[in-house]
């Protein structure tokens, strides 16, 4: 067995005397007698209500998972609460341990609404323990306790219903306000807290059965599962998913050591039950197909899980647009794991390997087709686009076609974007185009030796280049045809102002504007430093605008780590400059990013407001 690191090994002691029973095989789809199935529709998602016919049991379902040979039994309860349209619900899963004296829920669901008559939550509970598995009464029935994985509204949404008993809840994910005085913290190993009575407990004691707190922090900060080591089985809430997790709220790096840990704990079984939240989830998308087929999580997801994070902060997992959540989320996937991310957060300030370099493919193999909603921009897109960041923060684009590949950038000049874009580009050549002098454009042109370097007409030929191709207004790069056989070649808009060089990218077949630094960052402070005055600059833009509007639907800029910035950025640019030019002074306000400097800001929404910082000649 491995060592564990010191600060878990409370939690873990005993693991390496595991019973000598062998623990119960699970039967996940095993009705407890009298509670109706659920129907799906062929996404994976409960229809409707969730049930065919009317529900004696509300918004509840049951399970009998197993029955150890203490006679001690585990149940998973599932609640449904309908959608705002009604023609799908999303499922909670809860589980229901039982021992000799008292008995854990873990978890509360969803704050479904109860209807008159039908029994709530804890009614379900007392029922499943009151009773044996034939329908009878049971002549000794176990009160039970509560614990919660994590702090989400859909995993906490009964716990008011628990008033009269014991709420155990993650330590690191304790309320914000005043805690209801039933609520005991909890955490792996217990001890010190600043919450409740000063100490947190390490386990909860259910009569010839334990359930120990294991730490799984990243979905939330306390994020919690319990494990029920003698028959082979932990309940993990969000923790890492139930089919793929939603570990954007944390970085990844963080993400990685949680799932390092879980496999630590996990270690010494040759078998585990991983019990999800959300357990209709198991059998969506290609977890529902071969090979996979639904199957329930196991110890094997738990290692996919460590698999993809490892895999995205090195770099050799690719992801692609998670358009659930929005705009700055991807999701990578191996085998039958899969975890949502962010390239804005891949690991705190400078832990990163300064050689990895970080991918999303646009549209990737989830797009929608026909192309639909609110990013059918995307969808539509039939070239191959990878958005690529590096150690500096600076994104790059490898836009591929069936003749060659160009990037758009080549980086701050870390080691290994050569390798790393070949590797994507794949047996087809290799082209670079910079956008500007800046240094995030320029700083890895010398791993290009050999290959065709576009640079802007106006620039110096950057030290240690050689045989460049100068472009500007009205050059073509053409790469071949796209996925659809249609024409792929980016034609030459310059846009001075940040840069005098600077110039910007069409590829009007795909409708997609690549801006380099010309258009800043969309951002709400130090978006775009403009070197040059604002009303030269406010011509410039307008003359830029007269040749490229209504040719895109998505702006891709040389900072942005998002896959989707709107054509209304644009507009917010020139609304923050003729801002400038009218309001003088009055339109500067003090940048926080640039100390010292002063920013002009449009109006706008979070993901269109452009900011100005004047770094020339001022207003």
């Amino acid at each position: 067995m491995q060592r564990i690191r010191i600060r878990h090994s409370l939690a873990v002691i005993g693991f390496i005397a595991i019973a000598q029973t062998a623990p119960p095989r699970l039967e996940h789809y095993r009705l407890v007698p009298g509670f109706l199935p659920e129907v799906f529709t062929e996404s994976g998602m409960a229809q409707g209500n969730g049930f065919a016919t009317p529900n004696p049991w509300g918004t509840y379902t049951a399970y009998r998972l197993a029955t150890n040979a203490k006679g001690h039994r585990t149940w998973r309860i599932e609640n449904y609460l309908p959608n705002p349209a009604g023609t799908t619900a999303q499922g909670s899963s809860m589980y229901l341990f039982e021992g000799s004296t008292r008995a854990l829920l873990v978890d509360t669901a969803q704050n479904t609404v109860d209807a008159p008559g039908q029994p709530d939550l804890k009614a379900v509970v007392r029922h499943l323990l009151g009773s044996n598995d034939d329908g009878s009464a049971r002549a000794k029935a176990v009160d039970f306790v509560v614990a919660n994985t994590h702090s989400h509204g859909d995993h906490t949404g009964k716990n008011s219903l628990m008033s009269d008993r014991t709420v155990y809840y993650p330590d690191l994910d304790w309320p914000r306000s005043a805690a209801p005085p039933n609520y005991v913290p909890i955490k792996e190993g217990g001890g010190p807290t600043t919450h409740g009575s000063g100490t947190a407990t390490g386990e909860i004691d259910l009569g010839s059965r334990k359930i120990v707190a294991i730490d799984l922090h990243a979905h939330t900060p306390g994020s919690t599962g319990y494990l029920d080591r003698e028959n082979q089985m932990i309940a993990t809430g969000d923790a890492i998913g139930s089919a793929y997790v939603w570990a954007h709220f944390a970085s990844i790096t963080q993400y990685a050591e949680a799932v390092r840990h879980l496999q630590d704990v996990l270690r010494p079984f040759d078998w585990v039950a991983v019990l999800p939240a959300h357990f209709y989830q198991v059998k969506q998308g290609l977890r529902g197909k071969a090979p996979i087929n639904g199957r329930p999580l196991d110890k094997a997801y738990v290692d996919d899980q460590r698999r993809v994070a490892e895999g995205i902060l090195n770099g050799s997992v690719v992801g692609e647009p998670y358009r659930v959540v929005g705009r700055n989320a991807a999701i990578a996937t191996i085998d039958s794991a899969g975890v949502v991310y962010t390239l804005g957060n891949l690991s705190p300030a400078g832990a990163l390997e300064p050689a990895a370099y970080h991918a999303i493919e646009i549209p990737g193999p989830s797009a929608i087709d026909p192309p639909s909603g609110r990013f059918a921009a995307i969808d539509a897109i039939k070239s191959r686009i990878y958005l690529i960041r590096d150690f500096g923060q600076e994104t790059l684009y490898l836009v591929v076609g069936s003749t060659k590949a160009l990037l758009i950038g080549t980086g701050s000049g870390t080691p290994g974007i050569a390798a790393f874009v070949k590797k994507l580009a794949g047996a087809l050549p290799v082209e670079v185009i910079v956008t500007s002098t800046d240094p995030g454009q320029i700083g890895g042109l010398a791993q290009f030796a050999g290959a065709t370097i576009y640079i802007p007409d106006s620039m110096a030929a950057p030290a240690g280049t050689s045989g460049v191709t100068r472009v500007s207004r009205g050059s073509r790069i053409d790469l071949g045809t796209d996925r659809a056989g249609r024409p792929l070649h980016l034609d030459v808009h310059p846009l001075s102002g940040h840069d005098p060089t600077g110039l910007t990218l069409l590829d009007a077949t795909n409708r997609v504007l690549f801006s380099g630094d010309a258009l800043g960052t969309q951002a709400s402070d130090a978006g775009l430093i403009l070197r040059e005055g604002l009303t030269p600059f406010d011509g410039a833009l307008a003359r830029w605008r007269t040749a490229t509007d209504g040719k895109y639907d998505l702006v891709y800029t040389a900072h942005n780590y998002e896959w989707f910035t709107s054509p209304a950025y644009v507009d917010s640019v020139q609304a923050a400059v003729r801002k400038g030019i009218a309001e003088g002074d009055a339109a500067l306000t003090d940048s926080t990013r640039l100390p010292g400097m002063k920013v002009i800001r449009s109006a706008g929404a979070p993901d269109v407001i452009a900011s100005i910082v004047l770094a020339g000649r001022g207003l």
